[in-house]
């Protein structure tokens, strides 16, 4: 069905109302939650201020029960406050000295009480399902220190309530508006277009129009024509495409078994210097069994036998554990992370390496922080890290050296280390660019495989930890494995 020019401009125009109209509908609604929440926020971080300047002014701190008659008179002002909670600062954090919600605990964390302390007011709107509030901590001042904090939950019900009716009353008027515009349009074209078109047809350019109706047509059929014909050629262009893409995809199968060869040529080199990571545990293995041998007498088993014998245990699956990551390399499903205690960690690794050090007449001391904070991870992973890191201190490290292990906390980068330093021959700054990539050495042939670093690296990485190396030519290393603390929530 073929339109008219009247119904084509009223459509069109009509189209172009509604446009214009929704937008401004949009961006005027917009505007308007904006400028409520912003009036709501406001108010919420004045009603905090005042509470906390009459808190602060009157000393109710000290007293639980004044504060209880005050913050029932405070409720009682404003209705729209849901939760009134008085805290204090100590030590230990916060604690909630008043409230008339104490079982309820608003979304406030030690970081924003870190804030508060600083004389800061916080202050967040807080969605959950189909509730929304806002949630204000404003600072307590007494002579001139901050004591405490007011921690006040508003109600957004009356605001939402308003949005909405300005919403409903916002597409109303919009809708009302584009129906008056769509006819008052229509009213105009009639006049303006409709009417003067039919007279031109019927006067003496009426014969004009008929033939130029006329060429309009054949315009068309021409059209047509030269849409079928490129519809046809399309229809070529599309099946050579499909012919290319097919190609693409065998050159792409092509690239994929080439990097699944390539991965397991790698795989190849992995297994065949295996032997560097076994060999750690199986010379501690060794060097246990040694002293086995020493100290069991025939037909006698001993505390210390026992507890020998659990090393050796522990160290075999371990070994076992290695072997199975390096032919998992590309597959390896990591197990569920739990909270480790570095410095028990740290202990228990030096523990392994004493036969070590015997042999190579090295003293190690270790040096824990009492209080450290636990990390999160996988423990037998982060002992790999350590007992890396051990052995090439001890292998660097002349007879009658020393190597040192420490741990402690960082709180201004909030962070976790431990170093592990050796009086060996350093590593030379060429040298330093690369020896955490896979199989550089610094070691003679036969005594490295260049996987030691590398792994510890991605082991730290996977641990969202870094490392970090400071090392001169003839005066030892220190090779320090940065991680985040684990914090409990709340």
């Amino acid at each position: 069905m073929r339109l008219s020019v009247r119904h084509k401009l009223t459509l069109f125009s009509t189209l172009v109302i509604l446009a214009v109209s929704s937008g401004f509908t949009w961006v005027s609604l917009g505007l308007a939650r904006r400028a409520i929440e912003e009036d709501l926020q406001n108010r919420a971080i004045i009603y905090a201020r005042e509470v906390a300047a009459a808190i602060g002014g009157g000393r109710e701190l000290e007293s639980g029960r004044a504060l209880h008659q005050l913050i029932v008179r405070f409720l009682e002002i404003r209705p729209t406050v849901l939760q009134l909670d008085v805290l204090t600062f100590d030590a230990e954090g916060m604690t909630l000295v008043a409230s008339n919600e104490p079982r309820s605990q608003l979304s406030f964390n030690w970081s924003d009480a870190e804030d508060v302390q600083r004389g800061r007011v916080i202050s967040r709107a807080v969605s959950r399902g189909t509730a929304h509030h806002w949630e204000v901590m404003a600072p307590i001042t007494l002579e001139g220190a901050v004591a405490g904090a007011v921690a006040v939950k508003f109600s957004a019900q009356r605001s939402d309530e308003l949005i909405g009716r300005i919403q409903f009353w916002a597409l109303t008027l919009a809708g009302a508006s584009l129906v008056l515009m769509g006819v008052l349009m229509t009213g105009a074209i009639q006049f303006v277009v409709d009417r003067p078109i039919r007279r031109f047809t019927t006067d003496e350019f009426g014969v004009l129009a008929k033939h130029f109706n006329e060429m309009v047509a054949r315009i068309e059929r021409f059209s047509e024509e030269l849409r079928t014909r490129i519809a046809e050629a399309t229809g070529e262009l599309d099946h050579r495409v499909r012919q290319v893409e097919q190609l693409n995809v065998l050159l792409y199968e092509m690239q994929r078994r080439l990097s699944h060869a390539e991965r397991l040529a790698l795989s190849g080199r992995v297994m065949a210097e295996v032997a560097h990571e076994v060999g750690t545990p199986l010379h501690s293995v060794a060097g246990h069994l040694e002293l086995l041998r020493k100290d069991l007498p025939p037909a006698l088993v001993s505390e210390d036998v026992t507890r020998r014998l659990g090393v050796i245990e522990t160290q075999v699956a371990r070994v076992i554990e290695i072997i199975s990551r390096l032919l998992d390399a590309t597959r390896r499903v990591p197990s569920e992370p739990t909270a480790v205690d570095l410095n028990a960690l740290a202990r228990d690794t030096a523990e392994l390496v004493r036969p070590g050090l015997a042999r190579a007449r090295l003293t190690l001391e270790v040096r824990t922080e009492p209080g450290l904070p636990t990390v999160l991870g996988q423990r037998d992973q982060l002992q790999q890290v350590i007992l890396n890191l051990l052995t090439n201190a001890i292998d660097a490290t002349p007879h009658d050296g020393r190597v040192e292990m420490t741990t402690r906390s960082r709180p201004g980068q909030d962070e976790v280390e431990i170093a592990i330093a050796d009086t060996g021959l350093g590593i030379s700054p060429a040298d330093r660019k690369h020896i955490f990539e896979p199989f550089f050495s610094t070691k003679e042939g036969g005594h490295g495989t260049g996987l030691g670093l590398f792994i510890t690296a991605e082991i730290v990485r996977e641990h969202k930890g870094r490392i970090e190396v400071d090392s001169d030519q003839g005066s030892g290393s220190v090779f320090r494995v940065c991680l985040p603390p684990l914090r409990a929530e709340g």
